[in-house]
């Protein structure tokens, strides 16, 4: 039985060490994968929000990649909401308005703590950022949010590309 066991585990190892030994580096290996570099996303925000229900605020992001703004882009869209969840607007089609450069205008109704976030994607990469903004006064529990102290209602729809 003993013997058995060991002629197994031998056996075993002997071919694990055999088909292992095909599998060698080869020197071009790089020139097989494609090089995806990053995007970024920078947010142009408009300064001093002040709840109002009928002027819409416009918000931008432009699309970057190797300093530089990215021109074929798959997608952008934007989702924004307030921090308690009583404001929301799913996720929709952001407007191009150069290459690399889009816009969404909404409202924004009531004082607080709000979230938007743009999700792009270019040639295989993806990036979702998201970037708090305060419109008109905190309320109690926006200032818990930004303490720690509480959760955001959440911004995701769920929809993914």
């Amino acid at each position: 039985m003993r013997k058995s066991i060991q002629s197994l585990l031998i056996g075993g190892l002997l071919a694990a060490t055999t088909s292992l030994a095909g599998c060698a580096v080869d020197s071009d290996a790089a020139e097989h994968y494609t090089v995806v570099h990053p995007l970024s996303i920078k947010f142009n925000i408009p300064n001093d929000l002040q709840p109002d229900a009928k002027k819409k605020q416009t918000f931008e992001a432009t699309v970057w990649r190797e300093a530089k703004p990215v021109e074929k882009v798959d997608y952008v869209h934007f989702e924004i909401w307030k921090a308690d969840g009583t404001v929301r607007y799913s996720m929709e089609p952001a407007e191009e308005k150069k290459p690399g450069v889009y816009t969404i205008a909404k409202t924004l109704p009531k004082s607080g703590l709000y979230y938007v976030k743009a999700h792009a994607s270019s040639e295989g990469a993806m990036i979702m950022p998201t970037r708090q903004f305060i419109v008109g006064k905190l309320s109690a529990q926006d200032l818990k949010i930004l303490q720690g102290g509480a959760k955001p209602a959440g911004g995701s729809s769920g929809h993914h590309h």
